[in-house]
């Protein structure tokens, strides 16, 4: 469930959000309307700009030490994220989506890194 969740995530929630509204309840619709009101990129611009820069930090932990590595990697994903949404540059449910995913696939042991370039593929 955590390889499919990974590869296909994102790339499901820019489909529905883009070109299949009618499928989300209304409710859920209006919050990511909302949400997504002062974003001035299209979904798909801001998708692939929250999983580059996730996948950056992701990066950047595994050539830290150790000890310090899993720290900086999620604290500043969290920090960069914050700072995104309160820019007015992602949506929050768009870094919600991204985490969900990154979480995901961290639960995979085998492939990882190519299932990551594979949901690249997806969601263009």
């Amino acid at each position: 469930m955590a390889f499919v969740l990974s590869l296909t995530l994102t790339s499901i929630y820019v489909m529905l959000v883009s070109f299949h509204q009618e499928m989300i309840p209304t409710q859920l619709i209006l919050t990511i309307a909302s949400g997504r009101e002062v974003v001035p990129f299209p979904v798909l611009l801001e998708a692939l700009l929250m999983e580059i820069s996730f996948e950056l930090m992701r990066e950047a932990g595994l050539r830290m030490p150790k000890p310090v590595g899993q720290a900086v990697s999620i604290v500043g994903s969290l920090v960069i994220g914050q700072a995104a949404v309160q820019a007015g540059i992602v949506s929050p449910f768009m870094v919600i989506i991204v985490a969900l995913t990154g979480i995901a696939s961290f639960a995979i042991p085998i492939m990882r890194h190519h299932s990551r370039f594979v949901s690249f593929v997806f969601l263009c």
